[in-house]
């Protein structure tokens, strides 16, 4: 495959090799345009209509029902994955013995707001969910008369496993059961379809492979569950009738249809969403699908160069392959050494779970994985 060419859409980097949008993706140059426009709005508030506090975060969400083949109002303006799992966390009519099922060593964001339920007298259980058909074997036998939630993450923080959530999906359908992902390590990287994959939340942050910045995401909430669930937080901005400021007095607590309900206060933050909308444009035209065949590539071009004692973890040759590649090797010294090597030469990756964790995006090439394999060999 012919790599994709997009460096010069970002900022020059320097002699720094960064392979960590996992961690956290550079803004590309048109959602920093998009910034500066901001900038402008706040310098010149006479410059912005009433309107713009409606249409601005709707831009968003339109941009993000194209992104996940949704519909805008189904989609929710948060700021974090976290977020978007407190909706259902604290929307949801839980009662004392109801149960939740998710896959031990779950990034915080994906457990922290489900532990905390427990004072509830919700249960949480934790299992080891393997790749594959084992994994949903035994998620199966974890399902159980109480259990009304299993909650996934799409791609593994830890390991770049990809999971099967389609799979997942329907057989929480079979058994009655609610579904969310977290789908912050995939959303954006890899396609992501939801006429694909039968779930009733999707959360995610938009800083890393959405290349939005910091403090920006989305919940997508199905329809029914929306009805179902109690807004954690009043935002007055999804009242019917606030469109008109100059009769919010006479404004009713009735909510506007679909997800908005669940929209975080301050929506039309413009720093954050006219960026994150111009960097979620910025995607689509390329495509995300070319985008993760690029990054595809660049993953077989290091696994080719891998030198020996270092191998992958998470499924690197099969279908649970993703976005992310996770390298240990034979030996604690010489990962150590690895480490200190990929520093002084400055590049740029992350350690996660005594794993060095790859994830080049659209703009990285080829002297990228050239260069990280030096500090490797």
């Amino acid at each position: 495959m012919k790599l994709l060419d997009c460096k010069d859409d970002f900022a020059d980097f320097g002699d720094v090799t960064y392979l960590n949008c996992a961690y956290q993706g550079p803004m590309p140059r048109v959602a920093i345009e998009a910034l500066r426009q901001a900038i402008e709005l706040e310098t010149r508030p006479y410059l912005t209509s009433d309107g713009d506090y409606f249409d601005v975060p709707d831009a968003y969400r339109t941009a993000v029902a194209t992104l996940i083949g949704g519909r805008p109002s189904e989609v929710a303006v948060t700021d974090s994955t976290t977020h978007g799992m407190v909706v259902l966390a604290r929307g949801l009519d839980w009662s004392p013995g109801d149960e939740i099922v998710l896959p031990r060593g779950e990034f915080p964001a994906n457990r922290f707001p489900w532990l905390a339920l427990e004072d509830r007298g919700v249960r949480v259980r934790e299992i080891d969910l393997p790749p594959g058909r084992p994994g949903l074997e035994r998620l199966a036998d974890a399902i159980g008369k109480r259990t009304r939630l299993v909650t996934a993450a799409w791609v593994r923080y830890q390991t770049g496993e990809r999971r099967d959530v389609a799979a997942i999906g329907r057989l929480c359908r079979e058994r009655g059961v609610l579904f969310a992902i977290d789908g912050s390590q995939g959303i954006g990287g890899l396609p992501f379809d939801l006429a694909e994959i039968p779930c009733d939340l999707v959360a995610c942050s938009g800083y890393k492979w959405m290349l939005g910045p910091y403090g920006l995401g989305f919940a997508w909430v199905a329809p029914a569950l929306a009805e179902r669930l109690d807004p954690p937080n009043v935002n007055w901005f999804a009242i019917a009738g606030a469109r008109d400021f100059s009769r919010l007095g006479e404004c009713e607590l009735a909510w506007e249809p679909g997800a908005r309900r669940f929209d975080v206060n301050e929506t039309a933050s413009f720093f954050n969403v006219l960026s994150g909308t111009a960097s979620l444009r910025y995607l689509l035209d390329l495509g995300v699908a070319k985008a993760a065949a690029h990054v595809e590539a660049l993953q077989d071009r290091l696994l080719d160069g891998l030198p020996e004692g270092f191998r992958p973890l998470g499924g690197a040759d099969t279908e649970q392959r993703s976005n992310i590649l996770c390298l240990t090797a034979d030996r604690d010294e010489l990962l150590a050494r690895a480490g200190q090597r990929l520093d002084a030469l400055r590049v740029v990756v992350s350690r996660r779970e005594g794993a060095i964790r790859v994830a080049p995006f659209v703009y990285n090439g080829a002297e990228d994985v050239d260069r990280l394999l030096e500090g490797l060999a």
